[in-house]
């Protein structure tokens, strides 16, 4: 009897716990690998940039939660690997990242709603960029979506009951698609991971 009481207190607490849907908005550096390679040695990749990031959690159990987040950028890209010159700084470039993800917490104090929480994330969505620029004398005018997976962790440091901070490093896993105007110099897309480390404001509801 003990025994079954505790298993039900353990049940009961959680579960009292008040779930709040959390917004939060932040931003912080957003990094990649080459997106897109060839001819040759040439690779092409987002240099480092502010990203900002908006997101909306809805608890769906005391210890998940759906997250669904987007995320802008507007970085210069970099060619690198251009024989005679080097690198060669692109602007004229967009992206954009959205998902839906599934989160994991792990309340570092179950009985509190101010203590930190630990957290782990996977999910999908899109990525999309666009191009509108002058490459060695050859413009360029490209945009396109493209499948990512996403993986993420970090930390919610609540300050009040409703409103705290959020530290998140996040990856988008995506393939992007060939630019169609470079396409016939030997440009090709590959799988490329972006690295998106934010700092956000959190609000709860």
């Amino acid at each position: 009897m003990p025994r079954l009481a505790l298993t039900l207190a353990l049940l009961l607490i959680p579960a009292a716990l008040p779930a709040q849907v959390h917004v939060s908005a932040g931003g912080g550096l957003l990094t990649s690998g080459a997106y897109f390679t060839g001819p040759g040695a040439l690779e092409l990749a987002s240099g480092d940039a502010f990203a900002g990031l908006v997101q909306v959690s809805v608890p769906v159990h005391p210890s998940v939660a759906l997250v669904v987040a987007g995320v802008h950028a507007r970085p210069e890209w970099q060619i690198t690997g251009v024989p005679l010159v080097g690198d060669i700084s692109v602007s004229g470039a967009k992206l954009w990242f959205a998902d839906a993800a599934v989160r994991g917490l792990l309340p570092l104090d179950a009985q509190s709603a101010t203590t930190p929480v630990a957290f782990a994330q996977a999910g999908a969505g899109l990525a999309h960029y666009s191009l509108n620029t002058t490459v060695l004398g050859n413009a360029v005018d490209e945009n396109a979506t493209n499948f990512a997976f996403t993986l993420g962790a970090g930390v919610a440091l609540p300050v009040a009951e409703r409103f705290g901070l959020e530290v998140l490093a996040k990856d988008y896993i995506a393939s992007f698609k060939s630019v169609r105007d470079l396409e016939d110099l030997g440009v090709e897309g590959r799988r490329a991971h972006t690295l998106h480390l934010a700092v956000s404001v959190r609000v709860g509801l």
